[in-house]
Parts: structure tokens; C-alpha cells; sequence
């Protein structure tokens, strides 16, 4: 039998991720007869027909229990065809971005989702089969941010309680269709273990807290400043993998920017760059890539950058996915700035390309790949610096070097400062 949690002295305000389904509305019931300060927020995936009726059904629940309501909504099947990821990654992903904008908006303290321990089970049999590696036994975890109220409950226990209660939810039909990788586990795999194991599920939910247990021990014997992040890029220093923890430390990179667990093969495809040259790339999930970059690894999502041409002008222009601006200063060098004295007719902004040359500043003519590995600029960064050239001439490499040809002389009476920032 569920006993409801005491939420009373919890000084945060919670936000209930309620989808109408059974199990979050039998959260919802829970958190509000225990006491909790709440909002109500909603996810409208656009996956199904009836979306938008469920939305409206939790928008009238919450309005009926007094609650402020918030709905996001995002188009799934779109965002999944143009990422190439799955419907349930992306949804996924979808839910995540709305907790962070709803946390760092004040709205709450905590986001509450209704995942429970038949959900956990299914989570650590699908992280299984995909080969995942010790993160993905943990399972469904809680964090300071994340609650899970129902996650030590079955789903015999969540159903006797909706039953007692009388609690009115929605029914999701694709939560049927075993064309999706949760619904076969659900409805084909577990129930035919359950023949010959009916335990399971509580099986399972203790390989994930053992799973955890373990995954917190390891970590606290880490060195955390061997990974650092800086933005959207990952760097791991080398010096972690020649350590007994190398794997561990792979997979801890790399999930700060992967959507799903990083499986033991992707974590070796990341290990045999440490005896690669630089510039070697390991493909990872979801457009994630590794790159062995001198004496660390990098992780990030490389874009393929648009190789059409902009011709040159006064201004902001834009070049692949980076607005170019273009202007007019003084003709007096500057230390860091990429600033030329002459523009040659028919000079364009591009992307780097096969044959470029390139006479840095008091230098000799060399290949642009040349200079670039000589500068030591790692060759993920090569394919997103922005160029100014004429023809294979590159007269400037904004916020890098101008060529010697374009430089300020004592008859150089307009000059032009060039800057990039990415879109």
C-alpha cells in the first residue's frame, strides 16, 4: 500500500511534471495531500492525436486543485527527424530543457516526475541490451534537483492506489505500440520473464542501487579537474587515461553532453585515441564526436559548416552558421585583433579548403594546413575558422592572423577590422 509522503516542511516549491497518465496523476494526488507547495507543469510532445486533449485535461485538473499551470510545447516527431534520434530520446531531451528553464527561471526549486520501479527495471534492461556501461545499471536516479516520489513503488501499487482513491487520468495508446523500445520491454520481454523469474523487477531495482552504490565509490576516488567543460565542449586531460579508472572517466566526459548512456564500445573508441594521432575522431551517439587534440581528448557536437562563398562588405554578413562583422577603424595595428589595411577586388569570407595558402603576418608563404597544425589549433577547430580569401590566397583568418599582403603600411589610409561570433 502507498503511504503519502510528508511534504510539509520541504521549504522549495516542486514542479510536477504531469503528463495525465496514470502514474503522474497518482504522483500529483500524493504531493498535494502531502502538503507540498506546487506548480503543475506539462510537456505537449505533439506525438499523438489526443496531445492536445491531454493537455487540456491536465490544465483542468490543476485548475480544479488550485495550481498554477505551465504547458511547453515542442513538435517530437520533427525535432527527431532532423536530429536523427529517436521519439523517445527526443521527448526526453524536450523534458529536460523545460526543467532547466523552469529551475532557472525561479518558477521552482525541484522538479517531481512519476517514474517508478517497473519503470526502472525496463530502463536498466534496455541500458543492458544497448551495451551500456556501468551508468546505465544505475538506472533512474534522484538528484538535488530531481525528485522521483514514486520510484520504490510497483505499478500494481500505483494502480491499487488510483482504484482507492479514484483518481481520473487519460489513457496513452502508444504506451501499447512495442514498436517503441519501452513497450516491447514492457509488454514482451519482462512479462515472459517473469515466467521463469516473477521477482524481477525488485531484481533489477537492486542491481541499479548496487549499480549506483558502486558508481559513487569509484567516483569519489577521482581527480574532477582532469574534465572540464566550456560550453558546449568537453575537454578530458590524457593524463586520466593512463589511470585504472580510464573508462570511467571517459564515460563521465562524455555524458555531460550525450543525450543517452555511453555504451563499453563507444567508451573504447575513445581509448584508442590515446594511441592515435592528433586530430583523430571517435564517433559517439547522437552527432556527439571525441577528438584526440595534443594532450587531451575533446568532446562536442561538430556542425558541417555551409561552403558557399560571401563576398566581402561593409557591414554584418552571414557565413555558415557564424555572423561575420566587417568595420571601418583607424589604420593602427592592434594586439589580438584581426585588423587588414587593403581589401584585393574579389575577396570572399568561406570555410577552409583543400590547396590553401596562407603568408602569415612577417612570414613565408606555407599551406594553410601547415600554419594551422603549426599554430597548434586543433583540426575540429580548422573546418569552423572563418577565412577572407582570393581564391586559394587566404588574406585573413579572423580572430587568428592576417596575411602579410593585407597588413597596415605608412600608405595605408582605411582599414578594416574583422570579428565572428557564432549564431
Amino acid at each position: 500500500m502507498l503511504s503519502v509522503w510528508d511534504y510539509t516542511n520541504f521549504s522549495g516549491t516542486i514542479a510536477a511534471f504531469v503528463s495525465g497518465g496514470q502514474d503522474s496523476m497518482v504522483m500529483l494526488d500524493m504531493l498535494v495531500k502531502g502538503g507540498a507547495n506546487l506548480i503543475v507543469v506539462h510537456v505537449n510532445h505533439h506525438i499523438r492525436a489526443e496531445a492536445d486533449r491531454d493537455s487540456e485535461f491536465v490544465r483542468a485538473s490543476a485548475k480544479r486543485l488550485g495550481l498554477p499551470f505551465y504547458c511547453y510545447e515542442f513538435d517530437i516527431p520533427a525535432l527527431a527527424f532532423k536530429s536523427g534520434r529517436s521519439i523517445e530520446t527526443e521527448a526526453r531531451l524536450a523534458r529536460r530543457e523545460v526543467l532547466k528553464s523552469v529551475l532557472e527561471s525561479g518558477l521552482a526549486t525541484v522538479g517531481a516526475f512519476a517514474h517508478h520501479a517497473d519503470d526502472n527495471a525496463e530502463t536498466v534492461l534496455m541500458h543492458i541490451f544497448r551495451g551500456s556501461g556501468l551508468d546505465g545499471l544505475r538506472g533512474i536516479t534522484e538528484s538535488e534537483k530531481v525528485l522521483r516520489p514514486l520510484l520504490s513503488f510497483t505499478r500494481e501499487q500505483i494502480e491499487a492506489y488510483a482504484r482507492n482513491n479514484g483518481i481520473t487520468y487519460v489513457e496513452d495508446e502508444t504506451n501499447s505500440d512495442v514498436r517503441y523500445t519501452r513497450n516491447f520491454i514492457r509488454h514482451e520481454v519482462l512479462p515472459l520473464v517473469k515466467t521463469r523469474y516473477p521477482a524481477v523487477i525488485e531484481t533489477l531495482n537492486r542491481l541499479a542501487e548496487n549499480a549506483a552504490e558502486t558508481i559513487h565509490a569509484l567516483d569519489e576516488t577521482m581527480d574532477r579537474s582532469l574534465i572540464k567543460r566550456e560550453g558546449d565542449i568537453v575537454y578530458l586531460s590524457l593524463e586520466a587515461l593512463s589511470t585504472p579508472l580510464k573508462a570511467r572517466y571517459v564515460a563521465c566526459a562524455a555524458k555531460q553532453l550525450m543525450p543517452v548512456d555511453i555504451t563499453r564500445a563507444q567508451i573504447e573508441n575513445v581509448l584508442s585515441l590515446l594511441g592515435s594521432e592528433n586530430g583523430k575522431v571517435a564517433e559517439l551517439a547522437g552527432g556527439l564526436k571525441a577528438y584526440r587534440e595534443y594532450d587531451k581528448i575533446t568532446f562536442c557536437h561538430r556542425e558541417e559548416r555551409a561552403r558557399d562563398c560571401v563576398p566581402f562588405s561593409l557591414g554584418k554578413v552571414t557565413v555558415g552558421g557564424f555572423i561575420v562583422s566587417v568595420e571601418e577603424v583607424k589604420p593602427v595595428w592592434q594586439r589580438g585583433q584581426t585588423i587588414i589595411g587593403c581589401v584585393p577586388e574579389g575577396a570572399v569570407f568561406r570555410f577552409r579548403r583543400e590547396g590553401d595558402e596562407f603568408t602569415p603576418f612577417g612570414g613565408h608563404k606555407k599551406s594553410l594546413k601547415k600554419y594551422l597544425i603549426d599554430k597548434k589549433i586543433p583540426r575540429r577547430v580548422r573546418d569552423s575558422l572563418v577565412l577572407l580569401c582570393r581564391g586559394s590566397t587566404v588574406l585573413a583568418i579572423v580572430g587568428v592572423e592576417i596575411s602579410d599582403s593585407v597588413k597596415i603600411t605608412d600608405r595605408t589610409e582605411a582599414a578594416y577590422k574583422l570579428t565572428a561570433e557564432e549564431l
